[in-house]
């Protein structure tokens, strides 16, 4: 695990206290130096915006490399992981958990 990753779940971790944190992917270059990568956030159902949960997370993790952020609602999640068809349950077989 790459500490910069860890890093900003821990950050994100402070800032909102997620149910869980997943690393989706990770890109690096031919050099295997990390170039960006994605985490989901699991949050409780009693987060009223999601989208400003988002941008208030993006405003304050500072962080070296680019990534991305999926947020789902912890009941939203439950529901997802069970289908097959969906990003949430790829990411729950998948992902590694951070948090």
């Amino acid at each position: 695990m790459h500490p910069e990753i860890q890093t900003v779940a821990n950050e994100i971790g402070n800032i909102c206290s997620p149910k869980h944190i997943y690393l989706v992917s990770r890109k690096e270059d031919t050099a295997g130096t990390l170039v960006s990568f994605k985490l989901a956030l699991v949050v409780s159902d009693k987060v009223e915006s999601i989208s400003e949960l988002e941008c208030a997370l993006y405003a304050k993790v500072d962080c070296d490399y680019p990534f991305d952020l999926v947020l789902y609602r912890e009941s939203e999640w439950n529901t997802l992981c069970a289908d097959q068809r969906t990003f949430a349950w790829k990411i729950a077989q998948t992902g590694s958990v951070l948090l």
